[in-house]
């Protein structure tokens, strides 16, 4: 009997397993080009980049959004896409770049990373934010790990979003991103 349910505990664990590896590699995967423009107000505008995957849920495109919408109340343009081999790397148009990733085992997701690594020419006058979302709030071992893929620059600001207040806060880093 005792062995039946560990057979049966045993198959259940792997079968959670695969259900995860599945998920996770599919999260890990290029969807097709989202670009999305927030036009400003004013004429010759500075314009914002921010590139990120979305997560399982919502809350990492609605964590970008909101960023978005922060920086454009403030008179920038911003353009919001996902990361994938039809992206541009050339980032030069752009003062405020911003990478996001959802958290899953702690670490950024590798299509995120992979784009970081491909771009060469972040200048020293443009900023960089990383931001993620989910997992440990006390830790951002995540935002750590995607910092080695800048290529030596230092970010400007590093953020994790907690899943509660996520909108609030994000709207508002968003709106006072050059003024902290």
């Amino acid at each position: 009997m005792l062995k039946k349910i560990i057979l049966i505990i045993g198959i259940i664990l792997i079968l959670l397993i695969i259900v995860m590896v599945l998920m996770f590699s599919r999260l890990n995967k290029p969807r097709q080009a989202n670009q999305k423009i927030l036009k400003a107000k004013e004429a010759n505008p500075k314009r914002a980049l921010i590139v990120y995957q979305p997560s399982m849920s919502s809350i990492t495109d609605e964590v970008a959004n909101q960023i978005a919408k922060g920086l454009n109340t403030q008179g920038y343009e911003v353009t919001l896409n996902y990361p994938s081999n039809h992206l541009s790397t050339n980032v030069s148009d752009y003062s405020i770049i911003i990478f996001g990733t959802p958290t899953y085992g702690g670490k950024p997701l590798s299509i995120v990373t992979d784009y970081i690594s491909k771009i060469k020419n972040i200048s020293p006058s443009q900023k960089i934010v990383l931001f993620s979302t989910g997992g440990d709030m006390s830790k951002k071992s995540e935002i750590d790990i995607m910092e080695k893929y800048l290529n030596g620059v230092k970010p400007y600001r590093k953020i994790k979003f907690e899943s509660k207040k996520f909108k609030e806060e994000a709207y508002e880093f968003g709106k006072k991103l050059l003024t902290q």
